[in-house]
């Protein structure tokens, strides 16, 4: 099966939205809480890349939002 350049086969399938090239994805800030507990599990752990539907650039700046906002107390270290 081939694949078009630029596009990931999975990626394209998966979430349609996003094989665009004008997509950019969501913008994480530590003070939208709501928005990361979305990819925190029950345990306050953090969801897969594959689970979470993100993509490498969007983990790296979830993580670093995650970890500003459990320092800033606004989401727990462990789970409830």
């Amino acid at each position: 099966m081939a694949v078009d350049e630029g596009k990931s086969y999975h990626t394209s399938n998966r979430f349609p939205e996003r094989a665009k090239k004008e997509w950019v994805g969501p913008l994480v800030d530590y003070k939208e809480v709501d928005l990361l507990r979305k990819f925190l599990t029950s345990s306050s752990k953090m969801m897969s890349r594959k689970r979470g539907g993100t993509n490498t650039q969007e983990q790296r700046a979830l993580k670093l939002a995650v970890k500003r906002a459990r320092f800033l107390a606004m989401i727990p270290y462990s789970g409830t």
